[in-house]
């Protein structure tokens, strides 16, 4: 027989053997290609300078990390391939003993490496291609690109990006297979499967002890990052201390959990001795004492991932959200009274020549006013907690708006005016740093004085209109909207210029005027323009979204794939238990329940256990993004879920499958001897 007849013969007979290295390198090539075909789409070529320089900048960050990921992804395929390598060490054996050279064995064996490779590389690059059409429209959406645009793009750039980096890989294995049969020896490959794991008498002690170093040492770790954060410092170093704290516990907790679950068991008899529990437990203490290294490193990654995705893909719909609301008009212009004084802003512009008129469609100028009390008066009575960044606005004076300057905003927005008494007063609020502040201030105040001007609440109800734009989004700390004649007596601070421009402006040409105006620091003239806002909003979102599914997709994949080619390894090394079980008189219903229980406690335990970091450390994130972006976010886990039940789940129930087969197999031939 040939050697490619052979390899095509062997491929088919071992095909559920290359399950999960066919499945690993699937993923791994179609998420390659999806996340590297992004920047060939034409859309994208037609955005704005903001845009078009963050999504520049994706693409940078991106390239990078296919370096890093294109190395990882070599690590796993050859760590899988390795599992291949020993399940097939006997048969390379009888090709041995049949008088075959290592030389054509080597060839044979790499030659099924590539065909298989082969088989995945093109399966992946069509489901790629399928997800990367998925990840542009997504991309259109984050990048306030129309949807109209949107057409099938087949990405030559990826493609030979993707081809390139697995034929190296292909490569290394096919090299590496090659080294591997060369340097074993014919008895190594006869007596593979006989070799047995040598139990290990040790003290009982010492795994309780430390068990509960372990869990002292991880509550510790959370309690400091509770109350100090997860962000390092120069000042102190409990960060540091925290961080040490957690890596040792977690592998002192997986290499202790095994004996200690064991004694636990079996000091319950009415549970260890039913039915076949008595094995499963050793054979999941054996799983977890000897790969407790393996389990420490998967959580660690599991818990980078539930974070990343989490934190990221929230922080992402709170910007989506904020973005929409926080852009009513196409450009507002802010004067600060008391450096440029109570004059016109356009005058201003043209004097700058940066005149407007003729790229806007309408223009009003308002103004908006200091009250002479301030934010603290206005919460009295409440236990206020402010984000850092807002702090100081407790003894500013609260911002006071006429009610037709409130009502010209609403119109240009297509929106209905207000109806206010002489005597009346409304509360507006559309920051969520203080907005339940200001609800309870409403809910507190329905009678004050304003410079003078005895005046009655017009409504229960806080309104949650943006009446101008600032550059950090919905800025509206809270606003009184009173009558005309009350802000006649109060400070003038801010005018502010609305523009909203004709349908055929140029954007970019008004900003090119726009930045001479906001880098002069002589006068207090400052600009947000709603293209390059919404840019920005839009760009940062997929930033963050892109980049955090990147890494936790890839982070994912490397913890399912070691999981799952670990438990077939360990399958494969102790098959000859099964057999005697079935000797016993088990029934195969029960072995296959007990497989069924250890995959699953052996890829549940990490995941359980970085569940419970990831609670932690994600509140913290989710503060530190809050502060740093001035947005209010909270968790969104749906995501999140689906990525693990898709990717996860699909390696646990392959690894399960994959399993099953291999015991039912051995069972037929012991039968059939």
């Amino acid at each position: 027989m040939t050697s490619c007849k052979l390899i095509v013969k062997n491929v088919r007979k071992n095909i559920r053997d290359y399950l999960i290295y066919f499945l690993t390198l699937m993923i791994s090539v179609s998420i390659f290609y999806a996340f590297n075909s992004i920047s060939d789409h034409p859309a994208f070529s037609e955005m704005g300078m903001t845009r078009t320089l963050l999504y520049n900048q994706l693409g940078i960050l991106l390239s990078t990390l296919t370096v890093l990921v294109a190395v990882v992804l070599a690590f796993l395929i050859i760590y899988a391939n390795l599992f291949l390598l020993k399940r097939r060490k006997k048969e390379l054996g009888i090709y041995m003993v049949l008088g075959m050279k290592k030389g054509r064995i080597s060839r044979i064996f790499a030659g099924e490496t590539l065909c298989v490779g082969v088989i995945a590389l093109v399966t992946g690059l069509c489901l790629g291609f399928a997800l990367s059409q998925g990840i542009s429209l997504v991309a259109l959406k984050l990048f306030a690109t129309p949807i109209a645009k949107f057409q099938l793009v087949f990405s030559m750039g990826a493609f030979r990006k993707t081809a390139f980096c697995f034929a190296v890989i292909f490569l290394l294995v096919m090299a590496f297979n090659v080294w591997s049969v060369s340097n074993v020896q014919l008895i190594d490959l006869l007596t593979a499967s006989r070799k047995n794991e040598t139990a290990q008498n040790q003290n009982r002690l010492l795994p309780l002890l430390l068990f509960f170093a372990s869990l002292a040492s991880m509550i510790s770790a959370g309690v400091m990052f509770y109350k100090n954060g997860i962000l390092p410092s120069r000042e102190n170093y409990s960060f540091q201390v925290a961080g040490l704290l957690l890596v040792a516990g977690t592998f002192l907790f997986f290499y202790s959990l095994s004996t200690v679950l064991v004694q636990v068991l079996r000091a319950n008899s009415s549970i260890y001795l039913r039915g076949l529990n008595t094995f499963l437990v050793r054979q999941v203490g054996s799983k977890i004492r000897t790969n407790y290294f393996l389990m420490a490193i998967v959580c660690g990654l599991l818990t980078v991932t539930i974070c990343a995705v989490s934190v990221g893909v929230s922080t992402a719909l709170a910007m989506n959200e904020l973005s929409k609301s926080a852009t009513p008009y196409d450009l507002n212009v802010l004067s600060n009274v008391s450096m440029d004084g109570d004059g016109s802003i356009l005058e201003y512009l043209v004097s700058k020549d940066a005149d407007l008129s003729g790229y806007a469609e309408n223009m009003e100028q308002i103004s908006i006013y200091e009250a002479d009390f301030t934010y603290n008066s206005l919460f009295e009575g409440q236990n206020v907690e402010l984000w850092p960044i807002d702090e100081g606005i407790l003894e500013s004076g609260v911002s006071v708006l006429a009610v037709s300057d409130f009502n010209r905003a609403l119109a240009m927005q297509g929106k209905e005016p207000v109806v206010l008494a002489e005597n009346e007063y409304l509360l507006n609020c559309n920051y969520k740093g203080t907005f339940q502040y200001v609800e309870k201030a409403l809910e507190n105040n329905t009678a004050f004085v304003l410079s003078g001007i005895p005046l009655q609440r017009a409504s229960d109800t806080v309104l949650e209109e943006t009446y101008f734009m600032t550059s950090v989004g919905n800025n509206d700390r809270g606003t009184l909207i009173v009558p005309d004649k009350v802000v006649g007596r109060l400070v003038k601070d801010v005018n502010v210029l609305l523009v909203q421009y004709r349908p055929d402006a140029d954007s970019d040409a008004v900003l090119q005027k726009m930045i001479p105006i906001g880098l002069d620091d002589s006068h207090g003239y400052r600009y947000a323009e709603k293209n390059m806002m919404y840019d920005m909003f839009y760009g940062l979102n997929a930033l963050i979204s892109f980049l955090c599914c990147y890494i936790g997709l890839i982070f994912l994949l490397i913890c399912a794939a070691l999981l799952a080619l670990k438990q077939l390894t360990e399958t494969t090394d102790n098959i000859y238990r099964y057999g005697l079980l079935q000797k016993l008189g088990a029934k195969r219903e029960q072995i296959n329940r007990t497989l069924l229980s250890q995959t699953a406690i052996f890829f549940a335990a990490p995941l359980a256990v970085a569940g419970v970091f990831s609670v932690i450390l994600m509140g913290k994130a989710m503060e530190i993004v809050e502060e740093f972006m001035n947005i209010h976010i909270s968790t969104n886990m749906i995501f999140t879920v689906i990525l693990f039940l898709v990717v996860y789940g699909s390696y646990f129930l392959a690894t399960y499958l994959s399993c099953k087969r291999m015991v039912m197999e051995h069972q037929n031939k012991r039968m059939e001897e």
